[in-house]
């Protein structure tokens, strides 16, 4: 039942993301010429989009290897099991695709009819498909390189340092050709780009051409992924070591050092490093909300401790336990906050802009955490990491849409949404309640 009325809220979220594209587009570019170098510069933008999606389905699926362990009972070979995963990484990775490109292909078609149909396919979906085999293929051969040089295991580490590395040059770049499209569009120029290979061979010599073309790519691309994929299955190390083991002798310590530990805070903590230093040398001037991604491992949070609450020693009431996971976060932000903020306040960002980044990420702490109890990752399974997101932002938003229709006070709105917090500390705490009841029902029978 609960997946049901998920799927029916992402869809109707969707259909509505498509009713405001649709609008939008239509006042700003209907009955003009704009939509050739508009598609251009989607065009360009695919690389960079396309890696924002499968840097998150890499991490989460990073984080699935012990999901990855269960597979190991079936008559598999590593290769088999590398494609099968691939092929559903692949399905996730495209519906995240369809949620950024598919609004504006769908209000696109509408405003210009169906002939733009195949500029759509050849200008925003071949390349989407062509870059995702693309970085499958360098991804296999990274891990082939680190089985070779024995890193292997910390893949964990290294893996996220590389794609961040991938999004800082690649975004620059992005806004670098965006900017030529532009100046080739006033200046009556014709815009050539290796980008645009799908849509110029459309263009010049006929669907038919491109569509072969890709299908022969693909095909060369999907044989290098096999031939890529490691032999051999090396297990991820799951916990660095950091901070001293005995402040476990505390509740709050033992929490706090499960999650300094973990997988999911140290991808978070290289993202947030990466993007503060890549703004600071881009002079990027913003307010920290990077800080935002420490609060989204949340949802690993409750499943994380699991272990420390069977525990006959740290067996506590669930209030005690969620205040516990609720603190080590804010423990956790609050230690990398101090330098991302002091590099903000150095670039000349006012200390009245960073507050609300503070509550901002208070927010964000509690709703991960419920979506961590409410929708459990257990094995590391991403599926469920997305749906509750997916989930929880759509609720979000059409909140934040309904309190900007009405043209509230801002005291109301901060008002609405310290309710709001409440409400989900609430059902955080109920959740972890019907949780260890079912585990203790469990444990008796």
């Amino acid at each position: 039942m609960m997946r049901i009325t998920g799927a029916f809220i992402v869809i109707i979220g969707f259909a509505g993301f498509n009713v405001l594209s649709y609008t939008v587009m239509r006042q700003y570019l209907g009955g003009t010429d704009l939509f050739e170098p508009v598609l251009a510069i989607a065009n360009v933008s695919v690389g960079f989009w396309v890696l924002i999606a499968y840097t998150l389905i890499r991490v989460l699926f990073l984080k699935a290897d012990e999901l990855l362990k269960l597979s190991f009972n079936l008559p598999a070979t590593n290769k088999e099991r590398t494609l099968a995963f691939a092929l559903f990484e692949a399905s996730v990775v495209a519906v995240i695709t369809v949620f950024v490109f598919g609004a504006f292909s769908i209000s696109t078609v509408l405003l210009e009819g169906p002939a733009f149909i195949t500029n759509i396919v050849v200008s925003i979906w071949l390349p989407v498909a062509s870059m995702y085999l693309l970085l499958s293929v360098a991804y296999y051969l990274l891990e082939r390189g680190l089985i070779v040089m024995r890193l292997a295991r910390l893949r964990g580490l290294l893996v996220p340092m590389i794609l961040a590395l991938g999004l800082s040059v690649l975004f620059p770049y992005t806004n670098e050709q965006t900017a030529v499209i532009a100046e080739s569009f006033i200046e009556g120029r014709d815009y050539v780009s290796p980008l645009l290979v799908y849509s110029m061979l459309e263009k010049n010599f006929g669907l038919w051409l491109a569509v072969l073309i890709f299908a022969a790519a693909s095909t060369a691309i999907v044989a290098g992924i096999v031939a890529a994929a490691p032999r051999a299955y090396v297990p991820l190390r799951r916990f660095i070591v950091v901070l001293p083991s005995r402040i476990a002798t505390w509740r709050l310590g033992a929490y706090t050092l499960v999650l300094f530990r973990s997988f999911e805070t140290l991808v978070a903590v290289i993202f947030v490093f990466a993007f503060a230093l890549f703004a600071w040398l881009q002079h990027i001037i913003l307010p920290p909300y990077v800080l935002a991604l420490i609060t989204f491992q949340g949802v690993y949070a409750y499943v994380n401790s699991e272990p420390l609450r069977r525990m006959s020693a740290l067996r506590f009431s669930a209030w005690k336990n969620y205040l516990s996971i609720v603190c080590s976060q804010l423990i956790l932000w609050v230690t990398v906050a101090i330098p991302v903020v002091a590099v903000s306040l150095a670039q000349g960002i006012e200390v009245s802009a960073c507050l609300p980044v503070a509550g901002f990420c208070l927010s964000n702490i509690l709703i991960s955490t419920l979506i961590g109890i409410a929708f459990p990752p257990e094995k590391g399974n991403p599926f469920t990491v997305l749906v509750g997101a997916v989930l929880a932002i759509i609720i979000i938003l059409t909140i934040a849409l309904g309190l900007n229709v009405f043209n509230l006070k801002p005291v109301v709105s901060a008002v609405v949404y310290s309710v709001l917090n409440i409400l989900v500390v609430m059902y955080s705490i109920l959740g972890m309640r019907r949780m260890e009841r079912i585990q203790r029902h469990e444990v008796a029978s």
